[in-house]
C-alpha cells in the first residue's frame, strides 16, 4: 500500500468536515435586538444568545469563581477575584426568599490588610462559624468568622527548603475534611498540593504535583486527594553567555514554534540558550493526579491520570491542538468525574483502579455537535450520589448526569458564564455562582446612573448567585428546549427569511456558492466602544453626548493649558463609516485585552482564561522577576497572544487556516507575549522575548518580525509604512498572489498618556494617530490590484477604556469593500464570531467552533452590485496630532537611549483614572 501524503490527509480531513456542514443554518437567537437586561426575562448577551435563569438570583461582586455551601446548606460564600476589591460575598438563609448578604470588606473601596489576594478557593468549617479562604499571590489562607464577617487572620503557606522554594505561591481551590482538621489546597504557580492543620493553624506539607493544578477534591474515605492540572509546560527564561555566564536575556522573535521538536527538546550555541518546554503529552500536563493523604504529614502521589483527548489525537476527523483542560472533580460512589474544559466531556475514572471508564459527551444540538465551546467547569454531586451536576459556562446551562447510565439527560438554564454549583443537602436544589452575572449594561449615556462601582467595564460585571430547584426528569424536556432556543436560532436554508441572501457576495454557509471576494484583511485597534467613536451618526443608535472621539469636539490637556475646539478626531473613521459600512449592534465578547486577543484569533476563552485574566485585572494575579516558583513565567497577565494553555481542541483561526490549505500572512497579532520586554527603541517588531513561549505552528513562518506588534511608543504611522514596505515587497507588481487573509493590528487608539515632546500633547493624539494609520491603509490597499475582490473588517480587541449608553461591550465594527454597502448602518446583532463565520463562509471551509457556528453573519452589509472606487484618506488635524514629529525619531540615526519606556498595555490605574476623568468633564458640561 502507498503511503499517504500530508496533502491527501488534509484533503480527507476537509472533505470530512464539509460532509458535517448542516442545510440548517444556525445563528444568533437575538436577531436585530441590542443588548438588554432583564432580571426577570430574557437578558440579550454581547454575543448575541440569551440567559434566563430559573429560580432566584442575588447579586454578589464581580467574578464569583469560588463557591462553598455549610453544612445546613443555610450559607452560600463566594470568592471574588474580579477588579478590585477582592472580597467575598457571605449569603445568609441562601435558600430564602431575600437572603442577606454581607460583602468582606464592606466598603466598595476595600479595607486594605483585610483580603491581598483571592482566588477561588473556599471551605466552610462543619460547624458552619469559620471559612476559609484561599489566598491567591499572598501565598496564605485566610480565616474569617461567618457571623460578623470579621477576620481571624490567615495560615502562611510559605516553606523553603534545600530541594523547593515555596516562598512566591498561589493558592487556589481547596477541600476541607469532614471533621474540619485537615484543609487540602493547590498553589498553582508552585505545582504543589498543600495540606494544612486547621487545628494547628500551619502548613504540615507539601506535595509536588501536575503544572499549573486547578481544581482538587477528597475521596469519600478520605485517603486520596485528587488533583486536576490545567497546565501544559513549566516555562523557563532565555539565557545568553556573557563573560562566560548564562544570565537572563531576551530574542528578537518567539523561540520556536508550538509541537516542535525545537520545541520540545530546546536549543544552544555558543551565545544563546533556550530550554526545551517537553513533550505535549507529558503527565505532568492536562491531567489528574491521585495523591494519598491517609498520612497527611507525608503526602504521596500513586497516580497520574491524562484525562480527555491527548494533544495530536484525530477527534471528529481533526487532530486535536489544545489539551483538555481538566478543571473540576467530585467523586460519586466507585466513580471520579473530572471536567474536561477544552474536550466538552466529562472523564469517569474507577476509583479502585484509578483507569478512565469512559468519557461523557456534553452536546445540546445535535448539527453542532462536532464542535466545542460549551465549557465544563464546575461539578456538584447530589447526596444520593445519582446525579452529578455540571456547570457549562460556553452556554449558560448546568448539564444533569444520571450516575447509573453515565448519560446527560437534560440541561437547566443559568446565568452567564455558571463557574462552580453545589447542591443542597436535601438534594432539591442548586446554588450556581454565576460568574459574569447578568453582564455589564450601559456605563454612559445620558441616561446612565452611575453607581459607587464607576463606570469601568471590570467593575461593573457583577456575578450573582442562583438558587433554583432541580427539576424532576420529565420537566428537563422543557428546560433543555429552553437551553437551547437561548443559545441558537435554527432555520432550515428554504426559509423565506433567506431569500435576500440568493445574490449576496457571502454565501449562507460554507460551500453553498463561490464568492467574489478572493481576499480578507483583518484589522484590530484597542479598546474603544461605538458611542465615543460613532456616537454622533445619526441613522443609528448611538448618544453624541459622549462621542468623545467624534466631529467638533472640544478638549484640553490634563493641566488644561491647552485647549483644542471643533475637532474633527477620527475623521478618516466618520469617512469611511460615510463610504462603507459600519455596526451599531456589535459587542466585543472580552471584557478585557487579555481575553480579547483569544477572541480576535478565533480562540474562545476557557476557564483557566476567564477565571486567570479576571484575577490578574484586580491586581490579584501578577508575575514576579524574582520568583523562584516553577509556574510564575505562565502568569500572563494581558498579554496579546494565546498560550498553549489557552489552545482549543481545533486550536485558532491559524490552525484552521493551515488545516484547510488558506493561504495567510500575520502583522502584528498574536506575538505579544507576557512577560515580554518593551522598550521604545524597538522599532522594528516592537518586543523582545524573555521567555520560551511557543508561538502555533503555522504562525510562526506567516508572522512578519519586522512590523511592530502593541507598543505604543510606537507610531501607527510607522507600522503604516512598515505594512506598505512589505505588502509591495512580497505581493507588489506581481511578485506572489496577495494571501486570501492578512491580519494587521493597528493599537494606538488604546490610549496612553500625554508625551508632547514625541508629538501626543493629548490623550486624544493618539486617536488621531491611529485613524490617519487606518485611512492610510485603506487607501494603500484600495490602489492594488487585489481591491476588486478585497474585504476588510476592523474591530477592536476589547472596549474596556471607552462609554457606551447601550452596553460597556458594545464596540466598533467597520466593514470596508467594493462589495459593501454604502453609508450603511447594519443593526444585525453580531459579535466576534460573526466576523469568523463571515470568513469562513466566503473562504468555503468549515466552522471552528460552537461560537462562530452559531452567530448571525455580516451578510446585511454587502451587496451584489460592486462599487470600485478607492479610497483616499483625510489629513489629521494638526493642532491634536503631527505626524512627521511622531515619526522623527525613527530615524536610523537617532538617539534612542535618551527616551524613556512606553507605556504598558491595561494599566488598570490609567484606565480607572481615565474613566472618572470622562465622568467629570461630562458633569461639567451639564
Amino acid at each position: 500500500m502507498k503511503k499517504i501524503t500530508g496533502f491527501i490527509i488534509l484533503a480527507l480531513i476537509s472533505a470530512t468536515c464539509y460532509s458535517q456542514v448542516p442545510k440548517a443554518i444556525i445563528s444568533a437567537p437575538a436577531g436585530d435586538e441590542y443588548v438588554i437586561i432583564r432580571k426577570n426575562g430574557q437578558t440579550i448577551l454581547p454575543n448575541g444568545r440569551i440567559i434566563s435563569p430559573s429560580g432566584k438570583t442575588h447579586q454578589v461582586a464581580p467574578h464569583p469563581y469560588g463557591l462553598a455551601i455549610s453544612n445546613d446548606g443555610n450559607i452560600a460564600i463566594t470568592a471574588n477575584s474580579g477588579t478590585s476589591p477582592l472580597s467575598i460575598s457571605i449569603l445568609k438563609n441562601i435558600q430564602s426568599e431575600n437572603p442577606e448578604i454581607m460583602q468582606v470588606p464592606e466598603s466598595p473601596k476595600g479595607d486594605k490588610g483585610i483580603i491581598e489576594s483571592v482566588f477561588m478557593g473556599l471551605a466552610i468549617s462543619p460547624d458552619n462559624k469559620i471559612v476559609y479562604v484561599a489566598g491567591g499571590q499572598a501565598n496564605k489562607v485566610y480565616k474569617f468568622d461567618i457571623e460578623t464577617g470579621k477576620s481571624l487572620g490567615s495560615i502562611d503557606c510559605r516553606s523553603k527548603s534545600i530541594k523547593f522554594d515555596y516562598s512566591h505561591g498561589f493558592i487556589g481551590d481547596m477541600v476541607l475534611s469532614k471533621d474540619g482538621r485537615f484543609l487540602y489546597a493547590v498553589d498553582q504557580i508552585g505545582f504543589r498540593m498543600i495540606c494544612i492543620d486547621t487545628k494547628l493553624n500551619k502548613l504540615i506539607s507539601s506535595c509536588p504535583v501536575g503544572r499549573y493544578p486547578f481544581g482538587i477534591t477528597l475521596s469519600k474515605d478520605e485517603n486520596t486527594v485528587y488533583v486536576a492540572n490545567v497546565g501544559m509546560f513549566e516555562y523557563s527564561y532565555i539565557k545568553r553567555k556573557d563573560k562566560g555566564v548564562w544570565q537572563n536575556t531576551s530574542v528578537d522573535k518567539p523561540a520556536f514554534a508550538y509541537d516542535t521538536p525545537e520545541a520540545e527538546k530546546g536549543f544552544e550555541n555558543d551565545s544563546i540558550k533556550v530550554k526545551g518546554l517537553g513533550p505535549v503529552n507529558a503527565p505532568e500536563s492536562f491531567s489528574v493526579w491521585a495523591v494519598q493523604v491517609n498520612n497527611p504529614l507525608k503526602p504521596r502521589v500513586f497516580s497520574k491520570t491524562k484525562t480527555g483527548n491527548l494533544v495530536g489525537q484525530i477527534v471528529d476527523g481533526v487532530p486535536a491542538v489544545g489539551g483538555s483542560s481538566p478543571n473540576s472533580i467530585v467523586t460519586a460512589g466507585n466513580y471520579v468525574f473530572i471536567s474536561n474544559g477544552n474536550n466538552d466531556n466529562i472523564t469517569v475514572l474507577d476509583s479502585r483502579k484509578q483507569k478512565i471508564i469512559t468519557h461523557i459527551k456534553l452536546s445540546t444540538e445535535e448539527k453542532l455537535s462536532k464542535l466545542r465551546g460549551i465549557i465544563p467547569f464546575g461539578l456538584a454531586v447530589s447526596p444520593d450520589e445519582k446525579r452529578v451536576y455540571v456547570a457549562e459556562s460556553g452556554i449558560n446551562a448546568i448539564a444533569v448526569i444520571d450516575v447509573p447510565t453515565l448519560k446527560v439527560i437534560g440541561h437547566i438554564p443559568a446565568g452567564w458564564f455558571p463557574a462552580k454549583l453545589k447542591v443542597s443537602p436535601d438534594g432539591k436544589k442548586l446554588i450556581i455562582a454565576n460568574a459574569k452575572g447578568f453582564g455589564s449594561g450601559p456605563n454612559g449615556g445620558l441616561t446612565f446612573k452611575q453607581g459607587s462601582a464607576g463606570s469601568y467595564i471590570g467593575s461593573l460585571m457583577n456575578g450573582n448567585v442562583q438558587v433554583t430547584d432541580i427539576p424532576v426528569d420529565k420537566e428537563l424536556l422543557n428546560t433543555t428546549r429552553e437551553v437551547i432556543a437561548n443559545n441558537f436560532l435554527i432555520k432550515d436554508e428554504s426559509d423565506p427569511s433567506f431569500d435576500w441572501r440568493k445574490k449576496n457576495p457571502v454565501p449562507l454557509y460554507p460551500g453553498q456558492k463561490e464568492s467574489p471576494i478572493k481576499h480578507i484583511v483583518f484589522i484590530s485597534k484597542e479598546n474603544r466602544t461605538y458611542d465615543e467613536v460613532f456616537g454622533q451618526v445619526k441613522k443609528a443608535k448611538g448618544d453624541s453626548t459622549i462621542s468623545r472621539y467624534g466631529k467638533g469636539v472640544t478638549f484640553s490637556n490634563s493641566d488644561k493649558s491647552i485647549r483644542i475646539e471643533n475637532a474633527d478626531i477620527m475623521p478618516n473613521h466618520q469617512k469611511l463609516a460615510g463610504n462603507f459600512a459600519i455596526s451599531d449592534n456589535f459587542y466585543v465578547d472580552a471584557d478585557v485585552s487579555a481575553d480579547g486577543h483569544r477572541w480576535l484569533v478565533n480562540t474562545y476563552p476557557n476557564q483557566w482564561v476567564e477565571a486567570t485574566t479576571a484575577a490578574g485585572y484586580g491586581d490579584n494575579r501578577t508575575y514576579k522577576k524574582d520568583s523562584n516558583a516553577p509556574g510564575n513565567l505562565g502568569i500572563n497577565g494581558s498579554a496579546g497572544a494565546i498560550f498553549p494553555e489557552d489552545y482549543n481542541e481545533a486550536g485558532s483561526m491559524w490552525d484552521h487556516l493551515a488545516r484547510n490549505q488558506i493561504n495567510y500572512f500575520n502583522f502584528g497579532f498574536g506575538v505579544m507575549f507576557e512577560p515580554g520586554d518593551y522598550k521604545d527603541h524597538y522599532k522594528y517588531g516592537g518586543i523582545k522575548h524573555i521567555a520560551n513561549y511557543p508561538m502555533p505552528k503555522s504562525l510562526y513562518s506567516k508572522t512578519s518580525y519586522s512590523y511592530p506588534t502593541y507598543n505604543m511608543a510606537i507610531p501607527d504611522q510607522f507600522r503604516a509604512t512598515v505594512f506598505e514596505k512589505e505588502f509591495n515587497e512580497k505581493w507588489g507588481k506581481g511578485k506572489e498572489a496577495m494571501p486570501a487573509v492578512l491580519t494587521v493590528i493597528l493599537p494606538n487608539d488604546h490610549g496612553a498618556a500625554e508625551r508632547p515632546k514625541a508629538g501626543y500633547p493629548f490623550r486624544e493624539s493618539y486617536m488621531a494617530d491611529n485613524d490617519l494609520a487606518l485611512g492610510r491603509v485603506v487607501e494603500f490597499l484600495s490602489h492594488t490590484p487585489y481591491w476588486k475582490n478585497m474585504l476588510i473588517v476592523i474591530t477592536e480587541d476589547d472596549a474596556q477604556n471607552g462609554v457606551d449608553h447601550v452596553d460597556a461591550h458594545r464596540s466598533i465594527l467597520m466593514a470596508v469593500s467594493p462589495y459593501i454597502r454604502r453609508d450603511h448602518v447594519s443593526h444585525t446583532h453580531t459579535s466576534f464570531g460573526s466576523i469568523f463565520k463571515t470568513f469562513w463562509n466566503i473562504l468555503g471551509i468549515p466552522y471552528l467552533n460552537q461560537y462562530d457556528a452559531s452567530a448571525s453573519d455580516l451578510g446585511d452589509m454587502f451587496t451584489e452590485t460592486p462599487d470600485f472606487t478607492p479610497y483616499k484618506a483625510v489629513p489629521v488635524d494638526a493642532r491634536i496630532f503631527d505626524p512627521q514629529k511622531a515619526l522623527d525619531p525613527f530615524d536610523e540615526k537617532f538617539d534612542w537611549k535618551a527616551l524613556k519606556d512606553g507605556p504598558e498595555m491595561d494599566n488598570m490605574k490609567d484606565m480607572i483614572r481615565e474613566s472618572k476623568n470622562q465622568d467629570k468633564l461630562k458633569a461639567k458640561d451639564k
